[in-house]
């Protein structure tokens, strides 16, 4: 029994160390770290860990997608006063197309810190572009939730 609790006691910590690089890598703290835990938490892990309580990032990613769909959106609006709305669509989904935002989590390293059940943790999970994409879009955000639009927009930016 005292194993197990140790055993927590350093996930948690580990967790939170984690937390802490995350947030130095993107620029931006968060005043509610469990906005960022929550973010990272894939719903395989959440699953698996019921017992925590944990809620996984998949609302969290369905807002991401529209506040960088909206800030893409508003750049290529005031960038590009001549292209017609069907150009500025097919720009903006390229932009914010899965495989432009797997790249930006891998420069920041993004899927090493996500919390991952044990088959896609095993299954190359934190490389998997529609995995880091969508915890992409879930920190895009929690920052939000976390620290209101323009600290959302800031990462965003740095991206």
């Amino acid at each position: 029994m005292q194993w197990r609790l140790f055993a927590a006691q350093r996930r948690e910590k580990e967790m939170e160390n984690n937390l802490k690089k995350l947030e130095q890598t993107i620029g931006y703290q968060f005043t509610a770290k469990s906005l960022l835990e929550q973010a990272m938490t894939h719903s395989s892990y959440a699953n698996e860990n019921r017992e925590r309580g944990l809620h996984d990032n998949e609302r969290l990613e369905f807002l991401g997608d529209s506040i960088l769909g909206f800030v893409v959106a508003d750049y290529l609006y005031r960038s590009f006063p001549d292209k017609p709305e069907g150009e500025l669509t097919r720009i903006r989904a390229d932009l914010v197309c899965e495989k432009n935002l797997a790249r930006a989590a891998a420069t920041i390293r993004l899927g090493s810190f996500l919390l991952l059940g044990h088959g896609e943790e095993h299954g190359g999970g934190r490389k998997r572009d529609s995995i880091v994409s969508d915890a992409m879009e879930s920190v895009i955000a929690a920052s939000y939730m976390d620290g209101g639009f323009s600290a959302a927009k800031e990462i965003i930016d740095r991206l």
